[in-house]
């Protein structure tokens, strides 16, 4: 019982943004073992399935432009992808914005030079990562489509270090396919 009292305490903890969760290699959700889906379209006009990314590191990262965080966490975020990019990591941006704000996302994904792709959430087909409470949020999904690491501004923001010490691991554990 006491075991349980502990987790129950640090995970409102966690919840509350008092105690800062390390970046650890382990499913955020053991209850829930299901890899998340998620299909949609790119603005570019491209299919995106998570389920066919299998092999390859994936980070799913919901954003919207008129949120400050998001923004400052791009330039992070696009030179992470630069890097990674040849040994298998894929980036998708889900942004949360309104359908009718598409064209401030065209000039925002232009100004930030973001080179991966990027779709409205509204499009999504699947999206078991549910609506989400607070922006920007990054999921780091491994080569068989587990979710190994969430990053948020108020606990571990997105930063080149903070990604590379989530992906590198799992790039070890399955190189990407050639």
């Amino acid at each position: 019982m006491k075991n349980v009292n502990a987790l129950v305490l640090v995970a409102l903890l966690l919840a509350c943004g008092l105690l800062v969760a390390p970046l650890s290699l382990v499913p955020l959700a053991a209850a829930e073992p299901d890899k998340p889906a998620l299909s949609l379209t790119t603005l570019a006009g491209e299919d995106f399935d998570l389920g066919r990314q299998r092999g390859h590191v994936v980070l799913v990262h919901f954003w919207a432009t008129w949120c400050p965080p998001c923004i400052e966490e791009m330039p992070a975020l696009q030179s992470f992808y630069e890097h990674y990019r040849e040994r298998g990591v894929e980036v998708i941006a889900v942004s949360q914005d309104r359908t009718r704000d598409i064209d401030e996302v065209h000039h925002m994904m232009h100004h930030m030079k973001m080179s991966y792709p990027v779709a409205m959430a509204h499009t999504a087909v699947r999206n078991s990562f549910g609506e989400q409470a607070a922006l920007p949020v990054t999921y780091v999904i491994d080569a068989q489509g587990v979710v190994r690491g969430e990053l948020r501004p108020k606990t571990q923001p997105v930063t080149e270090a903070a990604l590379a010490r989530l992906v590198d691991p799992l790039l070890q554990e399955h190189p990407a396919p050639q």
